[in-house]
């Protein structure tokens, strides 16, 4: 199944002025920095990489991914050579008065489509979270209220065994 969304995936992700599902963004997980780049036509190497704590490290951007009809600039994390994390952070959010009405809409919006695409989320608080095949996609709500600001994070699923806790 995530062999038929890598093919997907390369066939829909030639340009950043196309809207990626999810979906489309979670298939480049694993691929090797030169296939995200080949894949990602807009992506430019980051002028200061930084590094989660994971030990992935950001090197790659996108700085105007439209992803759910929405805006981000989008960081991609490789560990060991592979994607393992992409960052999404909205673009131009709300601020000001009515900022936080502006946000609930957006986010209302982008919960929506993600819930078409991947079923009903683990919600708590101000973050929902879904698992699909071999990715965890994640959307947090961040800032302050008088400049809130809407967080997806794309990253390969970690399975552990017991024995290995």
């Amino acid at each position: 199944m995530l062999s038929s969304w890598l093919l997907a995936g390369a066939l829909c992700l030639c340009s950043s002025a196309w809207s990626r599902t999810v979906l489309e963004n979670a298939a480049l997980l694993g691929m090797s920095h030169e296939q995200v780049a080949a894949s990602l036509a807009d992506a430019q190497p980051v002028r200061s990489p930084r590094r989660l704590s994971s030990g992935a490290l950001g090197s790659l951007r996108v700085p105007d991914a439209l992803c759910e009809s929405a805006h981000f600039e989008q960081t991609l994390f490789f560990t060991h050579e592979k994607l393992a994390q992409m960052d999404l952070v909205l673009l131009n959010p709300a601020s000001g008065p009515g900022a936080e009405a502006a946000m609930a809409r957006i986010q209302a919006d982008l919960l929506q489509s993600l819930r078409a695409r991947l079923g009903p989320e683990l919600a708590a608080g101000d973050s929902a979270s879904w698992v699909s095949a071999d990715a965890d996609v994640m959307l947090f709500r961040t800032g302050r209220p008088d400049h809130p600001s809407l967080r997806v994070v794309i990253k390969q699923r970690q399975l552990v065994d017991a024995g290995e806790l």
